[in-house]
């Protein structure tokens, strides 16, 4: 989980540590569970199975977010595979203390299996697929056959697939994987970018016909001035 030190200003890293997992009955774990419920609400058919999360900028807490939804998804009996599609600055093997190595690339250029492929997480009790090696053909891998024939086998498999993609803003990478999936979750950082940048991705989400399944807020002030990662839900943001 991203940590920020109140005192002095420094940000580390730590993605294997999930809250929810750690702290299961603390303020931001009771808010990760509310973001369930409406999530449930919003896939009452069942209709969402491939959730792309994405956000504004860099830095607003979006792998942490998702590691800690499939977590919560995987407590509740969900079968569930987490997998990272940001393929220019990739998080999620951190969250697994795991290497980058026979990831999504290899499999799409056939230099591994399918069984090789997925990866589990005993700890965490995840599945989930690491990027890969680097390639610099990133726009045809995410608009390639072989990824969505990939998204359709893994629908037959799992409840959610649950997807870390890039920020809006910063490439159109997000854009590209939009259209094979479901839903979008869109992840915003409080106080991280302007509400103007904001704006703008979300419209540049619904002028790509992108389904907005909800806005998360995260990394929200407490009221007693101290600085949590707490987590707000809503369907629009004004």
């Amino acid at each position: 989980m991203a940590k920020k030190n109140i005192f002095n200003g420094e940000r580390t890293e730590k993605y294997d540590y999930l809250v929810t997992k750690e702290q299961p009955l603390s303020y931001t774990a009771e808010s990760f569970q509310k973001v369930l419920i409406n999530l449930d609400y919003a896939n009452i058919d069942g209709k969402h199975k491939v959730i792309q999360f994405t956000s504004t900028l860099a830095s607003e807490g979006k792998s942490t977010f998702v590691s800690n939804m499939a977590y919560l998804l995987g407590n509740k009996g969900k079968k569930i595979i987490l997998m990272d599609l940001d393929l220019r600055k990739p998080k999620l093997n951190r969250v697994f203390n795991s290497t980058n190595r026979d990831g999504l690339t290899d499999y799409l250029s056939d230099k591994i299996d399918y069984e090789k492929l997925i990866r589990h997480s005993d700890e965490f009790g995840i599945d989930y697929i690491v990027t890969g090696e680097k390639t610099t053909a990133i726009v045809n891998i995410l608009e390639s056959q072989k990824l969505k024939d990939l998204l359709n086998k893994l629908r037959e498999s799992y409840d959610y697939i649950l997807l870390d993609t890039p920020p809006v803003i910063a490439v159109s990478d997000a854009l590209y994987v939009s259209r094979i999936t479901d839903g979008v979750i869109f992840i915003v950082g409080q106080n991280t970018a302007k509400k103007a940048l904001v704006k703008e991705a979300i419209n540049t989400l619904k002028s790509n016909h992108v389904n907005i399944l909800g806005i998360v807020l995260t990394q929200v002030s407490l009221k007693n001035g101290a600085y949590g990662y707490g987590y707000d839900y809503s369907y629009k943001y004004e």
